[in-house]
C-alpha cells in the first residue's frame, strides 16, 4: 500500500473513532441523590430507597418525548405518629384551634392565599419543607364540620415535619353550612390555589403531591382526583361522602344537620328540585371520578364498615367507579356492605395489601384494582393515620 492510500485509511479510521467517542460521551446519566442508595452489579446500577413497609420503586414520568426518573423517596420515620392510630387517640373529631397545632408542629405558620376565583383571601397552615432535595407536599383537608385548624390533621403534619416534607392545610370556604363550601367551584379552587402556593414557595417536589382528608375532607380529595388530576399525585379519602344526594337522603332520615346544609348549598331539596339535583351532582365526586380513572390517579379509600354517618356504600361505589369491571362489587354486595355486613363469599383471609398495622383497627374487607385501593375496617366514622402514610411511603403515582 503506498503512503497516500495509507494516510487516507488512517484518517478515516481516526474520524470513525472520534465520532463513536462523541456519541458515547453525549449520553446523559442520572446520578442518584444523596438520599438514595446505589448498588452496582456488573455494568448496571439500581437506585433504591426502602420505606419502613416496602421498597419504593423509582417512578418514571413522561414529558413529551423525554423520560425522567424521579429519585426514590428517602427512608421515612414514623416515630412522630407512634401510638396514634385513629382520631380519638389524638383529639376530638371536630376540635380545632391554633394552639395545639403550634405546640405539636412548632414550625407551622398561618398564611393567607388569594383565591384565583374571586380574589378573596383564604387562610391556611403552611409548613415549609426541609432538606437539600425537593420534598413531597402533604395536603391536609378539614372535614365538613370543622375548619382548617381542625386538630384531626395534626398527626399528619407531625409526620411531615419529622421527615422534612412540606404541609399545606387550606381553608376551603370553611364549615359546610356555607353554600360556598361543600364541594363548590370556589372550594375546589381554594384547594388548587393552596397546592399552587406551596409549590411556588420552592423546595417542594411537584411530582409528589399527596392529599388526605376525613369525611368532607375525603370528598375534597376525591374531587381533586377527578377535577384536577394534574395537580395531585395520589389521594387518600376516609369515610368520604361520594354522592351528595344519597348522603342527603341518609342525613334527612336520621335528622342530621347535613340535610339542611345540603339544601342550603344546592339551593333546595335535591330529590325534588331539578336545579338543586344538578348542583348537588356537580359537587359530588361521582360526577368527576371517571376522569381520575382515565388518568390513573392512585386513590386510597378507607371506611369503617359500621359507619353510621356516611353509609359504607359510598366507599364501595367510589371503588366501583375507579376499579376494573371484573373487580367491582355487585349491587347486592353493595347493599350488604351498606348494612355493615361482609358479603358471603368475601369472608376470607385478606390477601390485598391494606397498609394497616399493629394497633390499627382490624381490616375486614379489602380490594385493589387498577389504581384504587379500598379497605373497610372494624369501626364507625373514623380515620386511621398510619395506613395513609405507609401507602404514601410506597411512592404511589
Amino acid at each position: 500500500m503506498d503512503d497516500t492510500r495509507l494516510r487516507c485509511v488512517l484518517s478515516a479510521l481516526l474520524l470513525f473513532i472520534a465520532v463513536a467517542c462523541a456519541s458515547t460521551t453525549g449520553e446523559r446519566s442520572v446520578a442518584p441523590t444523596a438520599e438514595a442508595s446505589t448498588t452496582a452489579t456488573g455494568a448496571s446500577s439500581t437506585t433504591t430507597a426502602a420505606s419502613p413497609e416496602t421498597t419504593a420503586p423509582a417512578t418514571t414520568i413522561q414529558a413529551g418525548d423525554t423520560a425522567t426518573t424521579l429519585a426514590p423517596l428517602a427512608p421515612l420515620s414514623f416515630e412522630a405518629v407512634s401510638g396514634i392510630h385513629v382520631i380519638s387517640d389524638f383529639s376530638g373529631l371536630t376540635s380545632e384551634g391554633l394552639g395545639l397545632w403550634q405546640e405539636s408542629v412548632p414550625d407551622i405558620e398561618e398564611v393567607l392565599i388569594t383565591s384565583t376565583a374571586d380574589g378573596s383571601d383564604q387562610p391556611a397552615l403552611w409548613l415549609p419543607p426541609e432538606g437539600a432535595q425537593p420534598r413531597p407536599l402533604l395536603v391536609i383537608f378539614h372535614s365538613s364540620s370543622a375548619e382548617y385548624l381542625q386538630h384531626a390533621g395534626i398527626p399528619f403534619a407531625m409526620f411531615a415535619e419529622e421527615n422534612g416534607w412540606a404541609v399545606i392545610a387550606p381553608q376551603f370556604r370553611g364549615v359546610n353550612d356555607d353554600p360556598e363550601a361543600m364541594g363548590s367551584d370556589l372550594a375546589v379552587q381554594d384547594a388548587v390555589d393552596a397546592i399552587d402556593y406551596a409549590v411556588e414557595q420552592g423546595g417542594v417536589d411537584a411530582n409528589r403531591v399527596y392529599t388526605v382528608g376525613y369525611s368532607g375532607g375525603g370528598t375534597m380529595s376525591l374531587l381533586l382526583a377527578g377535577r384536577h388530576p394534574d395537580k395531585v399525585t395520589a389521594v387518600a379519602a376516609w369515610g368520604p361522602p361520594y354522592d351528595l344526594i344519597d348522603f342527603y337522603l341518609q342525613s334527612s332520615q336520621a335528622g342530621r344537620v347535613y340535610a339542611p346544609n345540603i339544601e342550603a348549598a344546592c339551593g333546595g331539596n335535591p330529590t325534588s328540585d331539578s336545579a338543586a339535583e344538578a348542583d348537588c351532582l356537580h359537587r359530588s365526586p361521582l360526577t368527576h371520578l371517571d376522569t381520575a380513572r382515565e388518568q390513573a390517579v392512585p386513590v386510597f379509600i378507607g371506611q369503617g364498615l359500621h359507619d353510621s354517618l356516611v353509609s359504607p356504600r359510598h366507599g364501595a361505589r367510589a371503588f366501583n367507579q375507579l376499579a376494573d369491571p371484573e373487580d367491582q362489587f355487585a349491587e347486592e354486595q353493595v347493599d350488604q356492605i351498606a348494612q355493615g355486613i361482609v358479603p358471603a363469599g368475601l369472608v376470607e383471609p385478606i390477601s390485598t395489601e391494606t397498609f394497616f398495622g399493629e394497633g390499627d383497627p382490624a381490616p375486614v374487607l379489602a380490594r385493589q384494582s387498577a389504581a384504587v385501593w379500598l379497605v373497610f375496617f372494624d369501626a364507625d366514622h373514623e380515620m386511621v393515620y398510619q395506613p395513609t402514610l405507609r401507602w404514601f411511603a410506597t411512592d404511589p403515582g
